[in-house]
């Protein structure tokens, strides 16, 4: 008898607590069935206690997005990076008519917000127009970024405005006509925007990646637009811009940042080092993952881990990784 009132007693209790958590849960809005409530507002993915060897920013280029580093993160991620991809202005749904006040500025605000946010120092990466965006983040926040890499990408000098390395490109024409092919524009407040046409991005842009990498920027396509009237009011300095390490991955076979304009533009500025990846074409992150990161690896690999404060170059890394020339 004593048992059995023990389990009555028991049981009982256990009701009593059930039910108490389930009133909680409606009084917090929330049920057991239910996900908790969230938002869709972008805001800097600020990563305050960075472990591993360091944080790594990848920025893309114009008319991209985020979504083709896809292959680099997580490799650099297994090599002990934190990653942190920049989803850049206008977003991908953006419509014609709402980019009429999209300014340089504003456009590169995620890089930034991202920059302010953050507590330590970076690795930076920009790929094709994309190296704008990272030349005035570079001029902002220059004790906050350990190294800068250019991957095929537009690097301005001090010497001149930003806009003069656009209008040094004609000089480097394709082999073959048109350049744009399918490519139509309109202009839009002060600046001309492109709308990447789909024979441009799978003949030039494109033209090395895997037909399933074509179909996936088909769903991504953006707005493009090099904001050339801005940019040619801004000017970088040599105590901030021109103080930092630049390296500079030129790509072989590239049919929209020819490689005699990569190779002109590092005359114009040197670099600290530069690497060749040969037939990698313009969206080497796609066609060459492997081989870009191994080249990312030995760049990174020159400072140290971040907590090591000086960065000194030579300090040991754990993790042996290196890319092999040619290699596929």
């Amino acid at each position: 008898m004593g048992c059995s009132r023990e389990s009555e007693r028991l049981g009982m209790l256990v009701a009593v607590v059930v039910v108490l958590l389930q009133l909680n849960l409606v009084v917090n809005g929330q049920s057991s069935s239910q996900p908790k409530h969230c938002n869709f507002t972008q805001t800097p993915r600020c990563l305050k206690n960075v472990t591993g060897l360091g944080h790594v920013v990848l920025v893309h280029g114009i008319g991209q997005g985020e979504w083709y580093w896809y292959k680099v993160k997580p490799i650099l991620e297994a090599g002990g990076y934190n990653v942190t991809t920049i989803q850049l202005g206008p977003s991908v749904t953006s419509p014609v008519n709402s980019i009429k006040n999209v300014t340089f500025w504003n456009y590169s605000q995620p890089l930034f917000d991202l920059m302010d946010c953050i507590n330590h120092s970076v690795f930076i990466v920009s790929h094709s127009a994309g190296g704008f965006n990272m030349a005035v983040a570079m001029e902002k926040y220059p004790k906050k970024i350990r190294a800068a890499v250019f991957v095929a990408a537009y690097m301005p000098d001090t010497a001149h405005n930003m806009s003069y390395v656009l209008d040094e490109q004609p000089k480097y024409p394709p082999d073959s006509d048109p350049h744009w092919e399918d490519t139509c524009t309109v202009t839009s407040g002060n600046n001309k925007w492109y709308f990447f046409g789909g024979d441009f991005l799978s003949d030039r842009l494109y033209e090395r990646a895997t037909t399933e990498d074509i179909a996936l920027l088909y769903t991504q396509r953006r707005p493009a637009s090099f904001f050339e009237n801005e940019l040619a009011k801004i000017q970088l300095s040599n105590d901030s811009y021109g103080s930092l390490d630049r390296y500079y991955i030129l790509t072989g076979s590239d049919l929209a940042l020819l490689i005699q304009f990569q190779r002109h533009m590092v005359s114009e500025f040197p670099v600290k080092d530069q690497m060749f990846i040969k037939r990698a074409g313009h969206e080497v992150m796609l066609s060459k993952p492997i081989l870009l990161c191994g080249h990312l690896f030995d760049i990174f690999r020159r400072y140290g881990n971040l907590s090591d404060e000086k960065h000194q170059l030579g300090t040991v890394w754990p993790v042996k990784i290196s890319a092999k020339p040619d290699s596929i």
